[in-house]
Formats: C-alpha cells, structure tokens, sequence
C-alpha cells in the first residue's frame, strides 16, 4: 500500500472517530439519562409487576426453595400474601433492622418500589 493510502486511511479512520466522539451518548449519570422518565403508577395490577416477582423474587422465595418460611413470591396468592404479612416492603425498601432484598443484587429502582406501594396501596389487584 503507498505511503499516500496509508495517511489518507489514517486520517480518514482518525476523522470518524473524531466525529462519533460527538454524537455518542454524552450523560454523566442515570438521573441526567432518565431526565424525562416518568414512572407511572397509575392503575398497578399484579401482570405489571411480574417482571420482579417472577424474575428476581422468586428465584430464592418459592414454594420448592425458599430461604424465609412464608414468604413465597412465586404467584399471586403467594405474593399477597407473603406482602400482607409485612416483611416483604421493609426488606426491599432496604430498612433498618431487616434483610435487604433482593439478595446479594442491587436495590430495585424507585421507580420499581413506587409501583410496588401503589399496588399495595390500591388492594393489590390481580390482573382485573
């Protein structure tokens, strides 16, 4: 390849990099990137919060395994339950003097606690 190939591929590949640097992605944090987000807590039914109860709770609180004795989040029955026994929204809301939940995994998000409470808060409706 000749040396003018080479320069011209250079700055050319140089160039593009250069340029992606400014349409790349350019929030400092979560807050800055979720800005305009708004979490709906409006009309909650259990389908809307399956994605924790079956994905993240269940995985240790189930009726085959489970780490606390009733506290068993693997249906609907189980999960209004398991609630209404109140041990479950101290130990994902992270308070003093409980297990912090979910296990050895980060916190769920603000938003994920504001549309458990609403549940809670509204009768823990099923999927009605």
């Amino acid at each position: 390849m000749s040396l003018q190939k080479s320069v011209f591929l250079s700055l050319f590949f140089a160039g593009f990099l250069f340029s992606i640097s400014f349409y790349s992605c350019t929030f400092d944090n979560e807050e800055e990137l979720l800005e305009n987000f708004i979490c709906d807590t409006t009309n909650v039914k259990y389908a809307d919060l399956t994605y924790i109860f079956s994905d993240i709770c269940s995985n240790c609180h189930s009726s085959t395994f489970t780490y606390r004795d009733g506290i068993l989040m693997d249906s609907y029955n189980n999960v209004k339950a398991s609630i209404n026994s109140g041990r479950v929204l101290p130990a994902i809301e992270h308070q003093e003097g409980v297990p912090h939940m979910p296990y050895n995994l980060p916190k769920l998000s603000d938003c994920d606690l504001d549309k458990i409470r609403a549940w809670i808060n509204s009768g823990m409706q099923e999927n009605k």
